[in-house]
């Protein structure tokens, strides 16, 4: 673990802490239950292409751990070809990131078919052109008002489309969800004042302002 290769002392007396081994030994055992989402995505998924076989899904998530073990478990899914699409900087040699020429191929090749679910991260929000799809699912709330507009602006710009939020109850995920939800309301708020308020008229200078 982190904590046995860090370099502090410190560090190295919580690794022994038998609370910390304990920990980690049940933390160990938890990884090999599947979440409740896991099996909801598909479902999501599979319902999609059962009723249009050529729709295209983006599935948001926060962390690239979460996209490999995502595209792993869609993999096992008939007619679903999913990709991974992350940002271009490594973490290790098994976790590599996309040069720019890999994320134009990957985009074009969902746009043409070849991937009908994408799984990203936050790169997938803003600065690429991403086609647009049927489905947009936020694997995790995110407490953002901007980055929940980004994400749903994935889809309905040339065709109907539909979000998905997966909570997990009595977790985060409801804080997070609802904080969105209170902030974008509170931004539609402001904006519909300041647009109720026309425009500024702008006076005009005279020499007298300079005296």
């Amino acid at each position: 673990s982190k904590l046995h290769r860090a370099s502090t002392r410190s560090a190295r007396g919580l690794a022994r802490d038998p609370r910390v081994v304990e920990a980690q030994k049940s933390c160990a055992s938890l990884s090999t239950i599947p979440h409740p989402k896991q099996k909801r995505l598909r479902e999501l998924i599979s319902e999609d292409l059962r009723s249009n076989p050529d729709s295209k899904v983006i599935v948001f998530t926060q962390f690239r751990d979460s996209v490999e073990a995502i595209v792993e478990e869609l993999g096992m899914i008939e007619a679903v070809q999913p990709v991974r699409f992350v940002g271009q900087a490594s973490r290790n040699s098994e976790d590599l990131g996309l040069s720019q020429n890999e994320q134009m191929q990957i985009l074009e090749d969902f746009r043409d078919g070849k991937h009908n679910v994408l799984v990203t991260t936050s790169i997938g929000e803003e600065g690429l052109h991403v086609p647009d799809v049927d489905h947009v699912i936020f694997y995790e709330a995110v407490p953002s008002e901007i980055r929940m507009i980004q994400r749903r602006g994935r889809t309905g710009r040339t065709r109907p489309g539909k979000t998905t939020v997966l909570m997990t109850e009595g977790t985060i995920d409801e804080a997070y969800y609802w904080t969105s939800i209170r902030k974008e309301e509170r931004m539609h708020r402001y904006l519909a004042t300041v647009k109720s308020m026309g425009p500024r008229q702008k006076r005009k200078t005279t020499l007298l302002d300079y005296a």
